[in-house]
């Protein structure tokens, strides 16, 4: 069944579908969705977008180094990625720790993603275990983990809310006459987004994103039982609400407008990072713009290097040569060290 006949179904039984629920079935049905589907490239030249990780191993060697800088005497590491996709990310981190002489005991990869798990069990050429949540992973207290992530949280599905006269109606999609519409629904959780929100005076028609499927995540993150890890995210995303809707469409490359099509397209949101920095305020968490992150964190030897290629290929990791686009991808950072915190 297609997305759409699925996305046409719930409307007819309920009325409507909401924002986050769509995107949910969207990208993540098991059937249909496009993280799923096969036969279909997703990330690459080849496929609907390109990330960091697919250009170059150069990222996630500066990945690797934000790691180590905070955990230099590290000698046996376990990794755990969110969201691995085609798992180069990983690779590359896995086979940079080792050039260091650094230990990786296991690699543990959430990915919710059948095709993705069948594409990385057909390339990788070390053992990885997967999990789908969070609270599925196995601690080794002793050991240092490593937890990372690029473009992983933006694909989450968010529900969208509009303000108007003090309250939030959520948005919600309808179909009537062969079209599709946006609606507005009341809920029962206003008051408590306007509690959460407080720091911002709402105008009419201000939309607001909220995400509890990310929230769960965050929260199974501060749950873990682990004395010593580090935690970096990068994302499309930002430091204050936009206040307007942040949902992206791309497919081939592409970027489309909602209900322009419904088959192979990937959905995704900015991410608030004020937000995750609110949630793990208590370890203090960095925010920097990844074109310092690249900058910060890349050996002298590629940074200062003569070779075309590389100096291309920093220019486009660090985004300069997509509208600086390396401004408006972010990474929050923080570690967990309790030696520290107990002497």
């Amino acid at each position: 069944m297609s997305i759409q006949t699925k996305i046409d179904t719930i409307i007819k039984s309920v009325g409507s579908i909401n924002i986050q629920d769509f995107v949910e079935i969207s990208n993540f049905d098991k059937e249909s969705g496009f993280y799923n589907k096969p036969n279909i490239e997703k990330i690459g030249k080849d496929g609907q977008f390109i990330t960091s990780p697919e250009i170059s191993s150069l990222f996630s060697i500066a990945l690797a180094n934000q790691f180590l800088k905070e955990f230099p005497k590290a000698k046996n590491v376990n990794l755990l990625e969110l969201g691995p996709g085609n798992g180069m990310l990983t690779l590359d981190i896995y086979h940079y720790l080792k050039s260091k002489n650094i230990n990786v005991n296991k690699i543990t990869l959430l990915e919710r993603s059948d095709y993705f798990k069948g594409k990385i069990f057909g390339r990788s050429d070390v053992k990885v275990k997967f999990i789908e949540n969070i609270y599925e992973y196995e601690i080794d207290s002793e050991d240092i983990v490593f937890i990372y992530s690029n473009e992983f949280f933006d694909t989450f599905g968010t529900k969208q809310f509009i303000f108007n006269n003090g309250n939030f109606n959520e948005i919600k999609i309808s179909k009537g006459n062969n079209k599709y519409f946006l609606i507005q629904d009341s809920v029962a959780i206003s008051g408590e987004l306007i509690d959460r929100y407080s720091k911002y005076k709402f105008k009419n028609n201000d939309i607001l994103e909220h995400s509890n499927l990310i929230l769960n995540i965050l929260h199974d993150i501060q749950n873990l039982n682990c004395k010593n890890y580090f935690f970096t995210t990068t994302d499309y995303g930002y430091t204050k609400l936009p206040l307007k809707s942040t949902l992206r469409l791309l497919s081939s490359h592409k970027k489309l407008n909602l209900f322009d099509k419904f088959e192979n397209v990937d959905y995704s949101f900015g991410i608030n990072f004020e937000l995750l920095r609110d949630l793990f305020i208590s370890k203090n968490p960095k925010i920097i713009n990844q074109k310092d992150l690249i900058f910060n964190n890349l050996p002298n030897e590629y940074l200062k290097s003569s070779d075309k290629n590389i100096r291309k290929i920093i220019e486009l990791i660090s985004g300069e040569k997509f509208n600086d686009m390396g401004q408006v991808f972010l990474n929050l950072s923080f570690k967990n060290d309790e030696t520290i915190s107990k002497i």
